[in-house]
């Protein structure tokens, strides 16, 4: 057997609000470094999440993703005083 290529993401979850069941859940984003830029892929469930990263950046079902933990929740668009920088 030979080794297995593993990738870790980064996982970021948002807080969403389903409209017509009217409850509220999380929505989920995987991304990783690639080069300059970042790798991402975004779905209302975290296994969706994974599985468009792979068909998007044509990650082999042999490769294994790891996800790296805790999750980041993502930006909210709000400063808290812990903000250290400015938008301005």
């Amino acid at each position: 057997m030979g080794t297995t290529e593993i990738i870790y993401l980064d996982v970021m979850t948002v807080p969403a609000f389903d409209a017509e069941s009217k409850i509220p859940h999380t929505a989920y984003t995987v991304c990783r470094q690639q080069g300059d830029g970042i790798a991402l892929a975004s779905a209302w469930t975290l296994r969706d999440a994974v599985r468009l990263f792979r068909q998007i950046y044509k990650v082999k079902e042999k490769v294994a993703i790891k996800l790296r933990r805790p999750f980041k929740p993502q930006y909210s668009g709000k400063l808290s005083p812990a903000d250290s920088y400015s938008i301005f």
